[in-house]
C-alpha cells in the first residue's frame, strides 16, 4: 500500500511542479505581445481494477492548453483591416490636402483674386505700362502655382508608390514567415502535442497581415493555416505566393503622355488585377489610382480652360506702340500649348511675347482706340463668369462652375475626404481596441489570477509532500512490528 501511496505522491509532485512551471511561464510573459495564456490540464491516471473496485494511481498532465478563441481572432482581424485602411487613407489624404494649403494668403484663391483685380486696375488705366507689368506678374504667379501644385502631386504620387512597394515587400516577407511557421508547426505537432509558442508567433504575423493586406485565415486539420487575400490564396501550407506591382497602361494608349498610370497588384504568376483589396494596401492603391489622378485631372481641366478663356478674350484685342494707330492685333496671353503637349497644370505659362514684354498685353478691343478698355473689362469679368470650367470625374459625374468656385469645390472635396477618413479611422480604431479587449479577456494573462493559481498549485504540491511523509510513517510502523 505504501508503495502505491509513494507512486501517487510522486506523480502528484511531478505534475504540480509542471503546473507551477506553466503558471510561472504565464506570469513571465504577461506583457509579451501576442502571448496566449497557457493552462495545464490535469487528468487522473488509469486506475487499477481490483476485485473490490478500481484503485487510483495518481495524476498527470494531459496537455498544456493554449487559451485562444478563433472567432475572437477573426473579429479582431476584420476590425484591424478596416482600422488599418482608414488610418492609412487619413494619412495619405492629409498629405494631398497639404499640397493646396487652403485657405491661405499665398494660395490659388488669393492669386486668382489678385489676377482678376489687376485686370480691373488695367481697365481703369488702359494706357498704363506699370499696371501691365502687374498683370504680367499676377498671370505668372497663377501659372507658377499651377506648376507647383502639379509638381507636389507628382512628388506625393512618387512617395506613395514607394510606400506601396514597401508594403508589398512587407506582405511578401510576412507571408513567407507564415508559410515557414506552418511547416514547423505541422512537423512539431506530428507527435500529437500542440506547439503553443509557434502558434502564438504565427498569430502575431497573421494579425500584421490583416492590418496591412486585409487577409482572411482558414484553419486546417493538420495545424497549418491558409491565408486568403482578395479571393485568392496567399499562403497554402508551406507555400507562399508573392505579390507584385505592375502598371496598367490603357489600350489603346492615349494620344498624349499620361502623368498618372494606374497600378495593379498581381498575385504569383497571374496577370490579372488582384481584387478585392483590403487594409493599408487598398488605401494606398486607391490614393495612387483614384485620388491623386482625380486632383490632377481637375487641376489640368482648370488650367487648360483658364488659359483658353483668357486667350479667347485677349486675342480679340489690340496693343499700341506710342500713339500709332491702328493698333496691332494681340496674341495669346498664355501659351496655348500644342496637340502633343496641351495646356495642363504642369505646362501652363505666359506666352513668350507677354513673358518678355508687358506692352504685349491688350486692354483695348478697338484698333483705333488706345484708351478703350473693353478687353481688360472682358478678362476681369471672367472672375464671376459661371460655367467657365467643366470636368467629368472618373465616376462619370459632370461638374462645372466659375474658376474660383471650381477650385474651392476641389479643395473642399479633398478636405471632406480627409475628414471622413479621419472620422472612420477613429471609429474603426475604437472597434479594433474593443475586439482586442474581448480577445485579451480570453487569451491575455491576468497576473492576479495567475498568483491565485500559483498558491493553489503550491498547496497541492505541499499536500503531496505530506502524503509522502504519511507513507513513510506507515512504512516505519510496519518495520517496527517485524
Amino acid at each position: 500500500m505504501s508503495s502505491g501511496l509513494l507512486s501517487i505522491a510522486r506523480t502528484a509532485l511531478l505534475t504540480h511542479q509542471s503546473a507551477l512551471q506553466t503558471v510561472s511561464q504565464n506570469i513571465a510573459n504577461a506583457e509579451t505581445p501576442g502571448y496566449s495564456r497557457q493552462e495545464a490540464v490535469l487528468v487522473a491516471n488509469t486506475p487499477l481494477r481490483m476485485s473490490y473496485g478500481s484503485v487510483g494511481t495518481g495524476v498527470h498532465i494531459e496537455t498544456i492548453l493554449r487559451r485562444r478563441d478563433i472567432l475572437l481572432d477573426d473579429n479582431f482581424r476584420s476590425a484591424s483591416t478596416l482600422a488599418g485602411g482608414t488610418e492609412m487613407r487619413r494619412d495619405l489624404m492629409s498629405q494631398v490636402e497639404s499640397v493646396f494649403g487652403e485657405p491661405s494668403d499665398a494660395g490659388m484663391a488669393s492669386a486668382l483674386d489678385a489676377f482678376w483685380g489687376s485686370w480691373s486696375d488695367l481697365s481703369a488705366s488702359p494706357n498704363s505700362v506699370a499696371i501691365r507689368s502687374v498683370v504680367q506678374q499676377r498671370g505668372r504667379q497663377v501659372a507658377t502655382l499651377f506648376n507647383e501644385y502639379d509638381t507636389q502631386l507628382t512628388q506625393q504620387r512618387s512617395s506613395t508608390l514607394e510606400r506601396l512597394q514597401n508594403t508589398v515587400g512587407t506582405i511578401n516577407a510576412i507571408a513567407e514567415q507564415v508559410a515557414e511557421l506552418n511547416a514547423r508547426i505541422v512537423t512539431s505537432e506530428s507527435v500529437g502535442q500542440t506547439n503553443n509558442d509557434l502558434r502564438d508567433l504565427r498569430d502575431v504575423k497573421l494579425d500584421e497581415l490583416s492590418k496591412i493586406a486585409g487577409t482572411r485565415v482558414l484553419q486546417q486539420a493538420n495545424g497549418s493555416v491558409s491565408v486568403l487575400i482578395g479571393n485568392s490564396t496567399l499562403v497554402d501550407s508551406s507555400t507562399a505566393r508573392p505579390l507584385s506591382i505592375s502598371l496598367e497602361v490603357p489600350v489603346p494608349p492615349p494620344a498624349t503622355p499620361m502623368a498618372d498610370i494606374d497600378v495593379k497588384i498581381r498575385l504569383g504568376g497571374s496577370l490579372d488585377r488582384l481584387a478585392p483589396l483590403g487594409g493599408e494596401l487598398k488605401a494606398i492603391v486607391d490614393v495612387v489610382n483614384t485620388d491623386i489622378p482625380d486632383a490632377r485631372g481637375r487641376l489640368d481641366a482648370m488650367a487648360a480652360q483658364f488659359a483658353q478663356a483668357v486667350n479667347t478674350v485677349h486675342t480679340t484685342g489690340y496693343t499700341f506702340t506710342g500713339n500709332t494707330i491702328p493698333g496691332t492685333a494681340a496674341g495669346n496671353f498664355f501659351d496655348p500649348g500644342s496637340a502633343t503637349i496641351p495646356v495642363s497644370a504642369a505646362t501652363l505659362k505666359l506666352s513668350s511675347a507677354v513673358a518678355i514684354d508687358p506692352t504685349k498685353i491688350a486692354a483695348s478691343g478697338n484698333a483705333n482706340g488706345p484708351t478703350d478698355n473693353s478687353i481688360a473689362q472682358g478678362v476681369s469679368a471672367l472672375r464671376i463668369a459661371d460655367g467657365t470650367v467643366s470636368f467629368t470625374g472618373s465616376g462619370g459625374a459632370s461638374e462645372s462652375g466659375s474658376f474660383l468656385g471650381f477650385f474651392r469645390s476641389m479643395v473642399t472635396r479633398i478636405g471632406l475626404e480627409t475628414a471622413s477618413a479621419t472620422d472612420n479611422a477613429t471609429v474603426y480604431r475604437s472597434l479594433t481596441d474593443q475586439a482586442d479587449a474581448r480577445r485579451q479577456a480570453v487569451s491575455g494573462v491576468s497576473t492576479d489570477e495567475e498568483l491565485v493559481n500559483m498558491m493553489r498549485v503550491q498547496q497541492s504540491y505541499q499536500a503531496a509532500t505530506k502524503l509522502i511523509k504519511a507513507a513513510d510513517d506507515m512504512m516505519q510502523t510496519l518495520l517496527s512490528l517485524i
